[in-house]
């Protein structure tokens, strides 16, 4: 099968690492077996699958020689080794482990428990870019900030909470946006510009958008959830409720945030998070997908050859909104 590794450094005294990441010149499309899934394993027939900023950078991606990088995809299934309600030849989506990864491959091993039935109306490149944004999203509303799961079923309700949500307008963002108004919330949605997002977010649910500077005039939030870090974490502690507020950040690089809160702020229950692999809610996302409650979103597409400049693609600054995909 053709499959996208990490070549090896040229210097073998200075190997690719996390702290010495390769650039996307060591990407190459190599012809390796089709692995064989274990017991609670399943082989997939990948059909589309995203690519990540910055992957090249994280320690993951340097766990053995000539890595496969990909965490989430969409694709067949090929076959299952233990119980599974689905069955080879399903269409499947889902988001592997980290410590895994290797969806930028013709053939993927997945644990079973990380897979889903992918959503009827998607085709392959929107139903790869749903699982690791949209977990994320999810697990941050209903999983780390307790948000009640919304009853897909009903009508929408008014919970008459507050969240508000920065980098509203990214992957992650849009999400929960759109999650959080499924959910009843009052949603205010901050981004660097309404004037390039303003309209954007409220098609996605947003009950107010706002832009950072803006904040200060809110009232304090039931919820606020971070994709942002730096200094809009730092000044969502003073926009937080002091006495019930909760105050996720999904941001890597402020992982330790929440052992320190400022005076006054004790009792918010502050914390960071890792997204986690999970089949059976991306059965829920999914059917709030085909229900219409929520978008997905494609920048640009490009054939597995086309790697490298997919991951460049990835790394800039694009100029329209989603994921990059590989289609394969």
């Amino acid at each position: 099968m053709q499959a996208v590794r990490i070549s090896p450094a040229a210097d073998p005294q200075a190997p690719y690492s996390a702290a010495n990441p390769a650039s996307s010149s060591a990407l190459n499309v190599d012809r390796i077996p089709v692995p064989q899934p274990k017991p609670g394993e399943a082989l997939v027939r990948v059909h589309a699958a995203t690519v990540t900023r910055d992957e090249l950078t994280w320690p993951e991606s340097y766990r053995g020689p000539q890595q496969t990088l990909g965490y989430d995809f969409a694709g067949v299934l090929e076959s299952v080794n233990g119980e599974s309600d689905l069955k080879p030849g399903d269409e499947v989506y889902g988001m592997t482990s980290t410590h895994r990864g290797g969806a930028w491959a013709e053939y993927m091993i997945v644990d079973i428990t990380d897979l889903a039935a992918k959503p009827p109306r998607l085709a392959w490149p929107e139903a790869a870019t749903v699982p690791m944004s949209a977990l994320t999203a999810w697990q941050a509303l209903f999983v780390q900030a307790g948000v009640p799961e919304p009853d897909l079923d009903a009508a929408r309700r008014s919970v008459q909470k507050r969240v508000l949500i920065t980098g509203s307008s990214g992957a992650v963002g849009a999400y929960l946006v759109q999650f959080a108004a499924v959910a009843g919330l009052h949603v205010v949605a901050a981004s660097g510009s309404t004037a390039r997002n303003g309209e954007f977010l409220q098609s996605l649910g947003a009950t107010e958008a706002v832009e950072y500077g803006q904040l200060a005039s809110q009232d304090p939030f039931d919820y606020i959830i971070d994709t942002v870090g730096g200094e809009t974490l730092a000044q969502a502690w003073s926009l937080v409720a002091a006495d019930r507020g909760v105050l996720v950040s999904v941001d890597s690089s402020s992982f330790a945030f929440a052992q320190k809160p400022p005076a006054g702020k004790e009792h918010v229950k502050a914390t960071f998070f890792i997204v986690d692999p999970s089949g059976s809610q991306l059965t829920k996302i999914a059917k709030a997908i085909e229900l219409g409650l929520v978008k997905t979103f494609v920048a640009y597409t490009f054939a597995l050859p086309e790697v490298r400049q997919a991951y460049k693609k990835a790394n800039g600054r694009l100029d329209r909104r989603g994921k990059v995909v590989l289609k394969l």
